[in-house]
Formats: C-alpha cells, sequence, structure tokens
C-alpha cells in the first residue's frame, strides 16, 4: 500500500510521481466532475474541493486547502491540516456527525484526512458495540420437536402427519442480521483497504471480528439496505455512526465522482466550509450582534407579483429587527499591493452586495476574503447612494483577533 498523496488546492498532480494508471483515472473524473480540472498542457489539477478521494488501485490522494501560514513552516502540512478540520467542524452538513475535539485534532494531524475521519468512525462504533448490537425479530419457520410460537396447520399436516412428536411453528427471533449492522459491516471492509494508520488498523480488525463472531453478513446491495435502514427509537445511538457509514460508502452530502467507478471520495467545498466558519465565528467571537446564515431571504425582482431571484446573504448581523451590515464569505486570495484598484476582487460580487445593500436597507456591507501577506488590512470603497463597502481579512488561524478587527472596522 503506498504512502497517500498529498497536493493542495489549484495545484497540478505530478505525472513522474504518480502512477500512470491514477493519472488517466484523473484526467477522466477531471472530465466529468467539478472537484478536479484540466491543465492547458493536457494534465490535472485540484480544484477549490478540499478532503480525500481514491483511485482504484487503492490510491488515496489528499487535497488540503491554500492557507497562507506567512513566514511559518509547515512541515509536513501538520498546520494546514489542524487548521482545516477546526474549520470543518462547523461546516453545516456536519451537524449530525460529533464534534472531532480539539485534541482529537491535535492527537492526528500528522495523518491524512482520512485517517481522522476513519477514527471518528471508529470511536463511535467502538462505544456503541460496547452497549450491544441492535436486533429485530425476523419471522422464521421451522420444524420443531417443540411448540414454540404459532402452529401451522398445512405445513404441520404435510410434515409431521406420521410423525406427531414434531411441530411445524412460525415465530419471531432476535437477530443482528439487520439493514444498519450489515452496512456498518461493509463500510469496515472497505476501509480496511485504505487505512495505514496503526491504532486505526488494530480497531478496524477487531471491529470486523466482532461483525463476524456476531454472524453479521456484509450488505449484499448496499443501496437497497440504505433504503431500508431505519434508526429508530430503540437505537438512538446508532446516529452518528450511520451518518459516517453514509459518507464512506456513498459519500452522501459530499462531492462524490459520478460514473462506472464510485470510489471513496469524501471532498468538501471550501467557499461553503469557509462561510461557515466565518459565522460560526462571528458568533462566538462577539455579542453586540445577532448573526443569521443565509438570511434575511427577499426576492430580488416580482413576475406576475410572484417572487424571482431570492437574495440570500451569507451572513447578516442585526441590531433588534435592523439588518446593520451583511457580509459574504468568499474563499478567494485578493492582492492589495498590486496597483490594479480592483485588488482582484470579483465585479459582480459588487452587484450582489449593492442589491443586498439597497434590499434590506443597509448602508454598510462586506466582503470577508481569508488574511494573506498580500492583503492583511481592510479595504474601503464607496459604492452608489452612498453605501460603504467594506473588504475585509479573516485569519483562520486567529479568528477571535479577526472578528475584533472587523466589528471595529464595520462601525468605524
Amino acid at each position: 500500500m503506498s504512502d497517500p498523496y498529498t497536493i493542495q488546492e489549484h495545484e497540478s498532480f505530478d505525472r513522474g510521481t504518480l502512477h500512470q494508471a491514477d493519472f488517466e483515472e484523473l484526467k477522466i473524473h477531471a472530465s466529468k466532475s467539478p472537484v478536479l480540472q484540466r491543465t492547458a498542457s493536457g494534465g490535472v489539477a485540484a480544484a477549490n474541493y478540499v478532503g480525500i478521494l481514491t483511485t482504484r488501485r487503492g490510491t488515496v490522494v489528499e487535497i488540503l486547502p491554500k492557507i497562507d501560514l506567512g513566514s511559518e513552516a509547515d512541515s509536513n502540512y501538520e498546520t494546514t491540516r489542524r487548521l482545516f478540520l477546526r474549520m470543518l467542524r462547523c461546516w453545516r452538513r456536519f451537524e449530525k456527525v460529533p464534534k472531532l475535539p480539539e485534541s482529537g485534532i491535535r492527537a492526528v494531524r500528522r495523518f491524512p484526512m482520512l485517517e481522522v475521519f476513519v477514527r471518528q468512525f471508529l470511536d463511535g462504533l467502538n462505544t456503541l458495540t460496547r452497549g450491544g448490537l441492535a436486533r429485530r425479530y425476523i419471522p422464521v419457520e421451522q420444524n420443531l420437536p417443540y411448540l414454540r410460537g404459532r402452529l401451522l396447520f398445512r405445513d404441520q399436516i404435510r410434515e409431521n402427519l406420521v410423525n406427531r412428536a414434531r411441530f411445524y411453528v412460525a415465530h419471531g427471533e432476535l437477530s443482528v442480521n439487520r439493514p444498519a449492522n450489515r452496512l456498518i459491516h461493509s463500510a469496515l471492509a472497505r476501509l480496511k483497504l485504505l487505512v495505514r494508520y496503526t491504532e486505526n488498523r488494530r480497531l478496524l480488525r477487531l471491529l470486523g471480528q466482532l461483525m463476524e463472531v456476531a454472524e453479521v453478513p456484509q450488505a449484499a446491495n448496499p443501496r437497497a439496505d440504505w433504503q431500508r435502514h431505519r434508526v429508530d427509537r430503540s437505537m438512538p445511538h446508532y446516529g452518528p455512526v450511520m451518518q459516517w457509514v453514509g459518507l464512506f460508502l456513498f459519500g452522501h452530502g459530499l462531492a462524490t465522482y459520478s460514473g462506472r467507478y464510485r470510489n471513496l471520495s469524501l471532498l468538501f467545498p471550501m467557499e461553503r466550509v469557509f462561510e461557515d466558519f466565518v459565522a460560526h465565528s462571528f458568533r462566538r467571537w462577539q455579542s453586540g450582534y445577532r448573526v443569521a446564515a443565509q438570511s434575511p431571504q427577499k426576492p430580488l425582482a416580482r413576475i406576475e407579483n410572484q417572487p424571482a431571484f431570492m437574495m440570500k446573504p451569507d451572513i447578516s448581523l442585526r441590531k433588534g429587527d435592523r439588518v446593520a451590515f451583511i457580509l459574504d464569505a468568499k474563499w478567494k486570495e485578493i492582492d492589495t499591493l498590486s496597483e490594479d484598484p480592483k485588488h482582484g476582487i470579483n465585479q459582480d460580487d459588487l452587484y450582489q452586495l449593492y442589491a443586498y445593500a439597497k434590499g434590506n436597507g443597509c448602508d454598510t456591507v462586506a466582503l470577508v476574503y481569508p488574511q494573506t501577506q498580500a492583503f492583511t488590512s481592510a479595504l474601503r470603497y464607496r459604492l452608489l447612494d452612498d453605501v460603504t463597502l467594506l473588504c475585509l481579512p479573516f485569519d483562520v488561524a486567529s479568528p477571535e483577533t479577526s472578528i475584533e478587527s472587523s466589528i471595529r472596522t464595520l462601525e468605524a
């Protein structure tokens, strides 16, 4: 099993390092999925999706975000991985998955993200099995030497007309052979081929043996079992574990490859992860404003009195019923050191923020970008009708400081 191949956003894959079969497979995926992109030279590059993906050969590719750490050395991407995992804890689609604790992030930041996610799943499953696997009654028909359940008269006459010491009966039998358990076993088997971290491999082996001893088969038809499985009131502890199972087997809620070969991929859109991290940081590190995400939602236009083209700001800061400020988070590097007065800002974003301002009676709006060495202090633009547009730097390594600075700039 080869070591994971690590790359950052927008970097090109190295033909000389990747196996030729892996490289050709990634080229095919780049033509079908937005998570990768073709380069002008005929190669393949990462886009703005971050996480892990695997090839049919079992190669694990780790794509990390491009975070400007200044002069700080980042050997083996430890700091980058730690910061991304911290951001990922705030992602809205991880609401039902147990949050990775800060101590856990520090402990596993040296390992590829796949190992981090697998460890979360295994820890949850280990806790689940201590409480016992969920069972259900399944209907069983048997010819027994004693009466149990309900006697089936027609089969009794057919089978036991001569031997009246036996009873052909139907009864319910408690069994662990249910869809959720079969799916868990299938997820363990799939991960066994990809995991390298010693402790994860040990837990995979132990939990796989437990499933075999309990006589839980793997899912013969995983998608059918996923449709049938239910986390009912008798098994609420299954909820978080089944969220991971859905991610590992089907990539539910994440960016996945399409086509004949659907390999394991857990790829997160950095634009959305950054947006949720900024919103979470404003909620946590300031108390002067009420924070609302994707709100307020208002129509930009109407046709025959029907609303159309809804406006949904990333973040709004409210004082009572009034929208004080509207912010949009953009995972994009801008350059305030350039002589171009646009500094790399997308003009369409200005149009959008202007519409938000006019639609909500707000005279100050802001674009929030990641802080880099080329963008360390706020920019201030004056839009039409005295609307102020701010461009705010956000340091993902120091969100508390960034929030304090942003509030001061917004209120200035």
